[in-house]
Parts: structure tokens; C-alpha cells; sequence
């Protein structure tokens, strides 16, 4: 993205946002017209009831008209769709790179933010606002569970969710897996709290440690409070989680210096879930653990990765060889471009 509207979408981000998603409503209306509004919803990977007040707004504008046969543009609407094209063009030059990734990790939805989060702080603050936009999108009305992974990026995104996302909805944060042995801060239970004050939502938390015998779990899943989350974690309508470099995971977890040497020898790359893959994406190690698993993704209907940083670029293209296809990608220039342009 050019320079300078980086430091304007930095400044202004939910007019830039705007301007594009109305932007991008009126091109597909255009396109397909006439057409209705769950179609555009659809393709957009907006809600419908997102997709009503924006071409409601349209129409009120007078860019297009609503009748029985569906919406279509207006003389007008076609006219400011050619003026606009080149501003859009050159505004969101990453549009067509998200949708390159999106194609090229076969799933829904990539979003990247400006810079580069290995070098700006800044991008953790972009990445929570834009996961925030995308939950107010998604999340029906009424009751929802969103189970949280832990870890840095997770820690770092939870401040930014708004309590405007439970105007209408009765929000439940659970953590999806159990201890790691890393600080409390980074921990699933932590995090979750976190979501849940920012959003003025309901949590639970997972007294559990990750490493337990068989047994140990049997006898532990009979405690009323541990059975009651594992229960919200199947019932889930969304997970949130980063996606680990897997030296840097391996710190975290304390690994032996065998542990280590083992993984590097296979040529881990990536952790998520207690899996490790290499390069090509092939597991080459896994760590037992209690709670969410990585099967269990494709039983979840919104699932949301967020990860960035140019050393987390390798990372990030492991793990999406395993993402499920209603996956959103929340990233950022540095990763985006180093993947794109080794693909």
C-alpha cells in the first residue's frame, strides 16, 4: 500500500474501511445485478444484517435501486463506480493481495493490516480492531461461545475487542486449552478473562493442566465446573488463536535441549494446538494436551487465525495447509509480502 495512505488508514482506519466496503457492495451489485442482498452477503463474507444497512445507505444515496427482481445500480451508482476505480485501485492495492492468500490458502477470508508487527506495535493494535470488526460481522444475535487460545499476539489483541459487540448478543469466553507452563499472562484463562471484560461479557475458566495421564483426565473430567467448559468448548461459534513460531514455542514450553534438537532435526517450523509441522506442513511432533483440538476446527463455523511479523512467515504457511476453509487470516505487511513473494 502506498505510503502515505498507511499512515492515513493508521489514523483514520474506519473511514478507509467504509469507503472500501461500500465500494466493494456497489462492484458487486454492478456485477451481478440484479441481485439480492444474501448473494452479496455471501460473497462478501459480510452478515446479512451488515449487508442490509450498507445498501440500504447505498440506496438512500441514490447509487442503487431495490425492487422485487433484486438491486441493481443506478445511472449514478454507475458513474461512481468509474470515478472511484482508480482511487480504489491505488487506496487497496492489498485488497488483491488478500485475496491472492485467501486463494492461495483456500480459505475465506485474508486481512492484512499495515506494517509490520515483528518492527511496529502498532499492527497488534490494527490486528484487535479488525478482529473485532470481523466478530461484529459474523456473530448472530443472541447467544454465542468464542473459545480463546493464549500466547503474545492473543495478549496483546484482547484490549482491543469493544463492548459494542454484545449490543444483542450474550457473549461467552472460554479458554480452549489448559496450562502450558508458561506465564499467566499468556495463558488461555488469562486471555479469556481479558476478552470478556473488554466486550462487558461472561468467561469461564480451565483449572487443568495440559499434561495429564489418561486416568488423571477421566478423574478430573468428572469435576462439574472442568466438564462444563470442555462441554462450551464443543459448542463453540468461533475460536480465536495465534499461530507459534515453533522455536520460539518450544522456549515457552521449557523444552529439553533433546526436545529441541529432535524438532530442529525434523525441520519444525510451526506449533498450533500441540502440533508441530515442518515446512511442507507435515506433523513432526505433538504435545498431548487437554481441550481444543486441531480436528476439532472444522466443527467450528467461525474460525479466526491472527499472526504477522516477517520471521512468522513460514509459520503462518505451515499452519494454513491445515486451516479449515471458513478460516479468516488476520495478518500484516511484513508477513503477507514475504509469503507472496516466495509463493
Amino acid at each position: 500500500m502506498n505510503t502515505d495512505f498507511t499512515w492515513l488508514q493508521s489514523l483514520v482506519p474506519d473511514v478507509l474501511k467504509t469507503a472500501r466496503q461500500r465500494y466493494l457492495i456497489l462492484e458487486q451489485i454492478a456485477m451481478q445485478a440484479p441481485v439480492g442482498r444474501r448473494v452479496v452477503a455471501k460473497k462478501l463474507g459480510l452478515s446479512e444484517r451488515n449487508a442490509r444497512t450498507e445498501t440500504d445507505y447505498l440506496k438512500q444515496l441514490g447509487l442503487i435501486s431495490i425492487d422485487r427482481s433484486g438491486m441493481k445500480p443506478t445511472p449514478k451508482g454507475v458513474r461512481t463506480l468509474q470515478a472511484a476505480a482508480p482511487i480504489i485501485e491505488r487506496l487497496y492495492q492489498m485488497n488483491e493481495k488478500e485475496r491472492q492468500l485467501a486463494r492461495q490458502f483456500h480459505i475465506d477470508r485474508v486481512i492484512i493490516v499495515p506494517g509490520d508487527s515483528d518492527l511496529q506495535s502498532r499492527s497488534f493494535d490494527l490486528f484487535g480492531e479488525e478482529l473485532n470488526s470481523a466478530l461484529d460481522l459474523l456473530l448472530p444475535l443472541g447467544q454465542s461461545v468464542i473459545t480463546v487460545l493464549g500466547g503474545h499476539t492473543m495478549a496483546k489483541v484482547a484490549p482491543h475487542l469493544s463492548p459494542k459487540l454484545s449490543t444483542y448478543r450474550d457473549l461467552l469466553f472460554v479458554p480452549g486449552r489448559g496450562a502450558i507452563g508458561e506465564g499467566a499472562d499468556l495463558q488461555p484463562n488469562t486471555i479469556a478473562q481479558r476478552m470478556a471484560d473488554s466486550t462487558q461479557s461472561t468467561y469461564r475458566t480451565l483449572y487443568l493442566p495440559e499434561k495429564v495421564s489418561a486416568t488423571a483426565y477421566r478423574s478430573l473430567l468428572r469435576d462439574q465446573e472442568i466438564a462444563q467448559v470442555m462441554s462450551d468448548i464443543a459448542k463453540s461459534d468461533a475460536v480465536i488463536f495465534g499461530i507459534g513460531n515453533a522455536q520460539m514455542m518450544m522456549d515457552r514450553r521449557s523444552f529439553s535441549h533433546q526436545q529441541k534438537s529432535e524438532l530442529r532435526q525434523k525441520g519444525a517450523v510451526v506449533e498450533c494446538f500441540g502440533c508441530f509441522f515442518n515446512e511442507a506442513g507435515e506433523l513432526v511432533g505433538r504435545i498431548p494436551g487437554i481441550g481444543l483440538q486441531l480436528p476439532d476446527l472444522d466443527k467450528i463455523p467461525h474460525v479466526f487465525a491472527i499472526a504477522g511479523g516477517h520471521r512468522k512467515a513460514t509459520a503462518i504457511k505451515s499452519f494454513m495447509l491445515h486451516a479449515p476453509r471458513q478460516t479468516w487470516l488476520i495478518t500484516d505487511e511484513g508477513a503477507s509480502n514475504l509469503i507472496l513473494k516466495e509463493k
